[in-house]
């Protein structure tokens, strides 16, 4: 089925790795500087983290055998061999039963031999990917072919004499055995016994010995959402780790900052350089300073997906070579970069902040709160009689017009000085201040209208850029932007109509407000303290929106904040697990100050409730300003009653001088449905 045969549900189905088949090839996009952080260049284990969304997990399977042999992959280096990956992700639910409490003194046997039987069952699809392969060695896959299954592991597994490629079911069964005694164990010992890294070594000695090939082939094992497993079962695996050499190395993955064990079954512990690096592969594909790399990323993935439909018949040999080392040069020319941004910028265009202004004063509603609330207010408070609403606002100048309505809330700016300002900039065309005003204001004021109006959503949150900013390096994120934008289009076109025109900035506009409430709800979802995230990132939210109803907007755009604290072990313990759990789940982002002395020095770090949330609250999505919240305030909105946060809320209203009567009332009365016993 081609893309202009499906619909665009269809297209982005799949946006999570653990739904996208164990073959990524075609479908993993390579970061430009992946030679980086290669696996196979690598002689040494490795601890692969990132947050929620960031691409782990296709990052791995890109390194596995079902990839590297990939009958779609019409040439494969002859080197090939040298490198093989292998892919185990645990179950949660089922692995947690793994362990003495249940199983009694044999659960490490137990565990040991359920991974072993799932590897051997990689082994005997690994025959299959290369014998299905484009590989041109017939006499290698001859030898793969009639390979047995060496007896010592066919005899421990009660399985007849055959050819490892051929035991895919047989390991099938005795896995469903084993799982069956772990779910009940009707006796105390497992039905049978196999140590993992003795199974694996005795598996490549025999190969080795028997076929020539495989004489350089180092066999990695990649251990997925690591931080799943029980602490004793991390231990077992850290052990592996760290006494891993060639031909076997092990390697996790698992969410940055999630915490996980550094111990092995003995004394010793995991040493970073010493036993493995460190790959963060949020930094591979998200630098907040230079967003550049992602932009280019986020484009080429959108367009893996919808090349067909686009019909980019310039780029469709490349697009389709995105998963080649081949294609990272030629996709490094800035001009390349540049058409595909482009391509994707062309289909979600944002409106200039300047033209959203001009529409503000084209809009009946959005001009009278301009007028009334802003300006004509603004006049009031300063008792000024003598001046109008008219004499700040020209249709010649409509930022400056809009920035007007905030400064004549400002305690130090005199109306009638600002009025010279003003005339100033419309007799001469430019003024300075207004310059500095409009840059550190407009977009602050262009949210507090919108805001202001019901059923209006703010335009600045549709758009290519903006969606590259809400994303903050998440890609799944950003395809949920899109696809909430297309599939709109589509509801109003009809299915097979989608002509893949300029997307409306008010489609996008009303699709990034579905993403960001969607993303709220799933929040729940978000591990053992999902519960506890929603209500933290709600109650975050209503704090940062009661800052963006503030009229002088004299701290614009407020999105997160820092704690006034030197040491993270002087907050409430029960505040430190949910901030550290707020962190692995990407509900905050954290950002270190360079001014940070210690690693427990948390003052100068700033903590980002995640942007794709900022349109649900309506807030500025850009990192701009922050609150400080003392380690009381804090511990208030992340674990007191609802009153208690109320009572905060109140303080900070009257603070900010902000009406009751803008206040949402609806908003902070759903932060009761998350009324939870702490």
């Amino acid at each position: 089925m081609s893309n202009q045969d499906q619909s665009i549900l269809e297209v982005f189905a799949k946006n999570r790795a653990e739904e996208l088949p164990e073959d990524l090839w075609g479908q993993f996009v390579l970061p430009l500087d992946f030679r980086k952080i290669s696996l196979r260049e690598k002689k040494k284990a490795a601890v692969i983290v990132g947050g929620r969304g960031t691409g782990k997990t296709m990052f791995l399977k890109y390194h596995c055998h079902a990839t590297a042999f990939s009958p779609r992959r019409d040439i494969i280096d002859s080197d090939a061999l040298d490198f093989i990956g292998i892919h185990w992700r645990p179950d949660t639910t089922f692995t947690q039963n793994i362990k003495a409490e249940w199983l009694g003194k044999y659960w490490e046997g137990g565990f040991n031999s359920f991974i072993s039987a799932t590897v051997l069952i990689e082994f005997s699809k690994l025959f299959q990917n290369i014998c299905n392969s484009n590989i041109k060695n017939v006499p290698l896959k001859d030898a793969l072919s009639s390979f047995l299954l060496p007896s010592s592991i066919q005899k421990a597994l009660s399985i007849e004499e055959k050819p490892l490629i051929e035991c895919e079911d047989d390991f099938q069964e005795v896995l469903f055995e084993l799982s069956n005694w772990i779910r009940l164990p009707s006796t105390e010992i497992p039905p049978f016994n196999l140590d993992l890294k003795q199974t694996v070594l005795l598996l490549v000695s025999k190969l080795q010995q028997n076929i020539s090939d495989f004489g350089n082939s180092i066999f990695h094992i990649f251990i997925d959402e690591f931080e799943n497993l029980t602490e004793p079962q991390q231990r077992i695996i850290n052990t592996w780790l760290k006494h891993g050499e060639k031909p076997l190395l092990f390697s996790i993955a698992y969410k940055k900052f999630a915490d996980v064990s550094y111990s092995t079954v003995s004394q010793e512990k995991l040493e970073e350089r010493d036993d493995y690096r460190l790959i963060d592969v949020e930094q591979l594909y998200f630098d907040p300073d230079n967003p550049k790399n992602f932009e280019v990323l986020a484009s080429e993935l959108l367009l893996l997906k919808l090349f067909e439909s686009l019909n980019i018949s310039e780029f469709e040999d490349l697009i389709q070579a995105y998963s080649d080392l081949s294609s990272l040069e030629i996709r490094k020319d800035a001009k390349y970069q540049k058409q595909i941004k482009e391509a994707v910028g062309k289909l979600f265009p944002s409106d200039s902040h300047s033209n959203i202004s001009i529409e503000v004063l084209n809009d009946r509603a959005l001009k009278n709160k301009l007028v009334s609330s802003l300006i004509k207010e603004g006049l009031v408070s300063k008792q000024e009689e003598s001046l109008q609403a008219d004499d700040f606002i020209n249709h010649k100048f409509p930022e400056a017009s809009l920035v007007n309505g905030a400064l004549l809330h400002r305690t130090r700016i005199n109306p009638k000085d600002l009025k010279k300002e003003f005339d100033l900039l419309i007799s001469k065309g430019q003024n300075a201040k207004y310059q500095n005003w409009i840059q550190n204001n407009l977009v602050g004021v262009l949210i507090y209208l919108y805001n202001a109006v019901p059923q209006k959503i703010c335009p600045v949150y549709a758009g290519f850029s903006s969606f590259i900013l809400m994303s903050k390096g998440n890609l799944r994120h950003f395809l949920e932007l899109c696809f909430q934008s297309l599939i709109k289009v589509e509801s109003i076109q009809g299915r097979g109509n989608i002509d893949f025109e300029p997307v409306p900035v008010q489609i996008q506009s009303k699709a990034t407000l579905v993403t960001s409430t969607n993303q709220l709800g799933k929040i729940v979802n978000s591990g053992s303290y999902g519960k506890h995230l929603q209500k933290i990132a709600h109650r975050l939210g209503i704090i940062f929106s009661l800052h963006q109803k503030r009229k002088s907007q004299s701290e614009p755009e407020v999105n997160h904040f820092s704690i006034e604290t030197t040491d993270v072990s002087l907050l409430d313990g029960e505040v430190q697990k949910l901030l550290n759990e707020a962190l692995v789940w990407s509900v905050l982002i954290a950002n270190k100050s360079t001014k940070n002395k210690t690693d427990t020095d948390i003052e100068h770090i700033d903590y980002l409730l995640h942007p794709v949330l900022s349109c649900h609250f309506g807030i500025s999505y850009r990192k701009k300003r922050k609150i400080k919240l003392s380690p009381y305030q804090l511990k208030t909105i992340f674990l007191e009653s609802d009153e208690k946060f109320n009572d905060l809320y109140e303080l900070y209203r009257k603070k900010l001088n902000v009406n009751e009567s803008e206040v949402d009332e609806s908003a902070i009365e759903i932060n009761s449905q998350y009324n939870l016993s702490w």
